[in-house]
């Protein structure tokens, strides 16, 4: 490499400043490229470059040029050193890592001209699809913003100003050591001892751990303690270098030595520190204030406190002095680290439990997981990805699907499916479900108490959205603003869609009004409408309107209300959602009607499997829990692309709504069977 004598020479502080043969060859070469020096030149606007690529085990870089008359005339030279990790791609990888790297320095040339990479590498094959995994399909996403096509090598040209660069940028960099951090502390008093560890690695992940006393240390003691204990829990890492600090000025300066030890007990404490410190490679003892070891002084606390069981730290508990060489036992165990990551360490470090069956297991189902925008995603059956999310984001998650904005309190499993529907994921999301509902007390004091049928169950099925609609009405209610008391329902039978109104007087003109505004203006003239015998619906001006534009009207039996069963099984919804929702003063009812008519219309049904958004628009509505926790399709919006991809979802909502209407069927059919099981037939009667 042409510059390689000059790094070594620069290197060896130990030999001395000796220039050789071999530098003053390169210095010659040197001269003679300075001589003709590439004259950097300035692209017109939309005119496509060319990117060359050259890596190395050691440095990756890439010349931008430019034609013009035939001849290549460079824009922008890009280069940057490998890391350890990086320096281990495999040789296609490190090309597109080029590419990357070279968009994201270069992004005002990408955004502004078609870049054309010449290259010998199948760079084509490897990011211009989305079936790929791992890094590849990261870098895929990030560069499909920019107009990028792949050329093959036919002529070295400007191939060799990237490997000039390349050359120029390596060279045997001694890697900077990383070095862990370690605050430690111990709180000794009446009420008991605790002890504070926080551990943070290189790369900013903390680690804390309060630890219980199950003895009475003097207050240096409890320092010791911290300081021992800090050293095991770290160890157990397998790290080499680490940064210890502790606020207390005797136990550091005495393994600093610039303090002398007198008492025997604080002898073999220092004994012990300085034999577990003997483990590391590089061990640096530092002294800082209190006011800058706030956490592991809160752990100490923690610790020799009541232990509150739902705190995301490790408790652990030491029953015996340290100096008697006993091991720490694990006495609660509620850890930082999710349940995601033995696999988010295997698909980025490559590294296994040591145990084989636990790695085997963790291989064999980390294939089903893949990390997309820092994020680890799983394969899902009715979701292209499920983002993997941890405790806390989790009980986040259904909190807000069950009771919050766009939540009315549903069932376990519909709860489960919509979260899941909306592109979250973790393994125990339908055991969560169940216990947040079964905690619910709203949930259990409004549960729904099944009665006996009194005759067969005849299910009503529409061939087609919005082609019958039953209509009901619920109330009276509590007086509201505006002389609110009624609301009238209406419930398409295919899409299970909503549709829902408060009113102060429910006449028959009020009905044929939010017939004609809520439902034809809005979709379309239906062909059947199912109401019950009321006067609303029986009235002069409902009637009228109805035959003016060919609707039928199908009166529902009064001894048999189930053949409207759809619009009484709304409106018992509608009425569960509002119970739950509202909180003090009863009338503020119509405040809530919004939401809980939303919340229904964005949730997935069991007959249909889909919710009635979905089968109306084609697509499950963004709501607001996937803009406070993106979700891939608003992490990776774009518009143009979700214009096409709207219009692809168009042209495929036929089938979808065809596959809903036949599982609508069969869930019927199941229904039935179900329902007429529990029907005592007369004697004397026909069975067929």
């Amino acid at each position: 490499m042409l510059c390689k004598p000059f790094f070594d020479l620069i290197k060896k502080k130990t030999q001395g400043f000796k220039w050789g043969p071999e530098c003053q060859e390169a210095f010659g070469k040197i001269k003679e490229y300075l001589s003709t020096p590439p004259i950097i030149s300035r692209p017109i606007n939309g005119e496509p470059l060319y990117l060359y690529i050259a890596t190395n085990e050691e440095a990756i870089s890439t010349a931008l040029v430019r034609e013009e008359e035939g001849v290549q005339k460079p824009v922008y030279f890009v280069s940057r050193v490998l890391r350890d990790v990086e320096t281990r791609y495999p040789a296609i990888e490190k090309n597109a890592f080029a590419i990357v790297v070279t968009a994201r320095k270069l992004r005002p040339y990408f955004q502004a001209h078609p870049i054309r990479v010449v290259t010998t590498m199948p760079l084509r094959k490897a990011l211009g699809q989305f079936n790929v995994a791992g890094r590849l399909l990261k870098w895929a996403i990030e560069l499909s913003e920019f107009d990028i096509t792949y050329l093959s090598r036919t002529a070295y040209k400007s191939q060799a100003l990237a490997d000039f660069i390349v050359q120029g940028t390596s060279g045997d960099f001694t890697p900077v050591e990383a070095v862990w951090e370690v605050y430690v502390d111990g709180a000794a008093s009446d009420k008991g001892t605790g002890l504070g560890v926080e551990i943070i690695s290189p790369d900013g992940d903390r680690f804390k751990y309060a630890l219980r006393v199950n003895f009475n240390p003097s207050h240096n003691v409890a320092e010791y303690e911290a300081f021992i204990a800090g050293l095991q829990l770290v160890a157990a890492t397998g790290v080499k270098s680490i940064r210890i600090r502790s606020d207390s000025q005797l136990v550091v300066n005495q393994v600093l030595k610039e303090y002398k030890t007198q008492d025997e007990t604080l002898i073999k404490y220092l004994r012990r520190a300085e034999q577990l410190m003997s483990g590391f490679d590089k061990v640096l003892v530092e002294h800082i204030p209190r006011g800058e070891n706030e956490t592991a002084d809160a752990l100490s606390k923690l610790a020799k406190s009541e232990l509150d069981k739902d705190r995301p730290i490790t408790v652990l508990e030491i029953p015996s002095p340290s100096i008697q060489s006993l091991e720490m036992v694990v006495f609660q165990t509620r850890h930082e680290e999710e349940w995601y990551s033995p696999i988010w360490m295997y698909l980025t470090k490559g590294i296994l439990p040591r145990d084989r069956n636990l790695a085997r297991k963790i291989k064999r189902w980390s294939l089903e997981f893949t990390i997309i925008e820092e994020e680890l995603c799983k394969k899902g059956y009715h979701h292209p990805w499920l983002i993997c999310v941890g405790r806390a984001k989790a009980d986040e998650l259904l909190k807000e699907t069950h009771q919050g904005i766009c939540g009315s309190h549903q069932g376990p499993r519909t709860l489960g499916k919509r979260i899941m529907r909306q592109g979250y994921y973790w393994p125990t999301l339908r055991r969560d479900a169940e216990d947040l509902v079964r905690r619910c007390a709203q949930c259990q004091f409004h549960a729904r108490i099944s009665h006996m049928p009194p005759n067969n169950l005849k299910p009503i099925t529409s061939p087609w959205p919005f082609d019958i609609w039953g209509i009901d009405l619920l109330g009276p209610f509590p007086q509201a603003r505006g002389n609110l008391k009624f609301i009238v329902v209406a419930v398409e039978y295919f899409t299970k869609w909503i549709e829902a109104k408060a009113l102060s007087l429910i006449t028959s003109q009020k009905i044929t009004d939010f017939l004609e505004h809520q439902i034809v203006y809005r979709y379309g003239i239906p062909n059947a409408i199912i109401t019950d015998n009321g006067r609303q619906f029986t009235g002069a001006p409902f009637k009228n309107y109805c035959s003016g534009l060919g609707i039928d009207i199908n009166f529902a039996s009064v001894c048999h209300p189930q053949s409207n069963g759809l619009a009484e099984v709304s409106n018992r919804t509608i009425l569960e959602g509002l119970k739950k929702k509202i909180e003090g003063t009863k009338n503020t009812w119509p405040e809530y009607l919004s939401e809980v008519v939303w919340a229904y219309n964005t949730t997935p049904r069991s007959a249909t499997e889909r919710s009635p958004y979905a089968l109306v628009y084609g697509m499950e509505a963004v709501i607001p829990m996937e803009i406070v926790h993106p979700t891939l399709r608003t992490i990776n919006y774009s518009t143009q692309r979700n214009a096409e991809r709207r219009m692809e979802e168009l042209e495929v909502i036929h089938e979808l709504r065809e596959e809903a209407s036949a599982r609508q069927a069969e869930y019927q059919r199941k229904m039935r069977r179900a329902f007429d099981k529990r029907w005592l037939r007369d004697i004397s009667s026909l069975v067929i």
